[in-house]
C-alpha cells in the first residue's frame, strides 16, 4: 500500500445487532470488566496498530475519525522511557504536523501521580486519545486500578476515538502479554477489549508461538496478532484491517486465520467465542 491516502482495507467482522464488544466480553467470565455485557455498548472507535513505522494512511485515518483540525488530542506517552525525561517533542511534532489544533500530554511518573481523582480530566473534553509504543508494563503498573481506566471507558461510551500502537495496543486487552519470547509473561491490561489477547510486531518479531501459548492459557479468548505498519479499526459492530501487513487470529482449537488488507470475510460469532476455523482458504490464509 502506498501512502497516497487510499486505504487498503478489509472488513473482518460485521455482526449486525449483536455488538462486537458484547460478544467479546461474553467470552471472558473470570471477572467483572469495565465494559461488561450488562453495560451499554460503547459508541466510539478504537484504532490499534502493530507498531513499527505507521503508514500515512493509518495516521490520516485516526485524524479523520477525530476531526483533528477542530478538536483536542490527549497523548499518553508513558509506555516510553523517554516520557519520564519530559521530552514529548517527537509525538507532539508528529500530531501537530497532521493538523491537530490542540495536543495535550497526559503522563504519570508513578502510580501515585495517577491516583488523584483529577488525573486525566482533560479526556472529558477530548475527541481522541493516542497511547504511544514502548513497554506495556509501564502502562499497566502506573495506570491499572486508577481513575484513568474508567475515564477511558466513559470516553469510548460518548463516542471518542482511542488509538494506540505497539504497547499502546497490547494494553487494551484485559489479559495482556507483558513480555516473553515463546512463553508469554501475562499481566493486567485496561480491559477495553477484554475478550481478546493482543500481540504486536507480530511477524517481524516472530511472536507466533507466544500468542498461541497465551491463547492456550486462556482458551476462551481470541488472540489477535498485528504486524508492523498494520492496524485494526474497531467499532461496536465491525472491525476493519488497514495497512500493509497482516492480522493473525488465534483460537484455542482451530487453525490460525490470517487477514490481509485486500480481503474481506464475515466470520461467525458463536456465543462467547469467535469461530474462525470455518473460513475457506479462498477468503483467508489458514496456513
Amino acid at each position: 500500500m502506498t501512502d497516497s491516502g487510499k486505504y487498503h482495507r478489509r472488513e473482518i467482522l460485521s455482526i449486525g445487532a449483536g455488538s462486537l464488544c458484547t460478544g467479546l466480553l461474553a467470552s471472558d467470565t473470570q471477572a467483572q470488566d469495565p465494559l461488561d455485557p450488562s453495560r451499554p455498548t460503547f459508541d466510539g472507535k478504537i484504532l490499534m496498530c502493530g507498531g513499527g513505522k505507521l503508514p500515512d494512511s493509518l495516521l490520516d485515518r485516526f485524524c479523520e475519525l477525530s476531526n483533528a483540525q477542530k478538536s483536542t488530542l490527549v497523548l499518553i506517552p508513558t509506555a516510553s522511557e523517554r516520557a519520564d525525561s519530559g521530552d514529548y517533542s517527537p509525538w507532539l511534532e508528529l500530531w501537530k504536523a497532521r493538523g491537530w489544533r490542540d495536543v495535550q500530554v497526559l503522563h504519570a511518573m508513578n502510580k501515585q501521580d495517577a491516583e488523584s481523582y483529577a488525573f486525566g480530566e482533560q479526556i472529558q473534553q477530548a475527541a481522541a486519545v493516542w497511547i504511544t509504543g514502548g513497554d506495556q508494563s509501564r502502562l499497566s503498573e502506573r495506570f491499572c486500578g486508577t481513575v484513568l481506566v474508567e475515564r477511558l471507558v466513559q470516553f469510548l461510551r460518548r463516542g471518542g476515538v482511542l488509538g494506540g500502537t505497539s504497547a499502546g495496543a497490547a494494553i487494551l486487552s484485559k489479559h495482556m502479554i507483558a513480555a516473553g519470547v515463546d512463553e508469554p509473561t501475562m499481566g493486567q491490561g485496561f480491559g477495553l477489549l477484554p475478550g481478546t489477547i493482543i500481540d504486536q510486531h507480530f511477524t517481524q518479531k516472530n511472536r507466533f508461538a507466544r500468542l498461541a501459548r497465551a491463547v492456550t492459557m486462556h482458551p476462551n479468548l481470541l488472540g489477535i496478532g498485528i504486524d508492523e505498519s498494520t492496524g485494526i479499526q474497531w467499532s461496536a459492530s465491525q472491525a476493519t484491517v488497514l495497512g500493509t501487513g497482516q492480522v493473525h487470529g488465534y483460537v484455542a482449537k482451530g487453525p490460525v486465520v490470517r487477514w490481509s488488507a485486500d480481503q474481506s470475510i464475515d466470520p461467525k460469532l458463536w456465543p462467547g467465542l469467535f469461530d474462525l476455523g470455518w473460513v475457506s482458504p479462498k477468503q483467508a490464509s489458514t496456513k
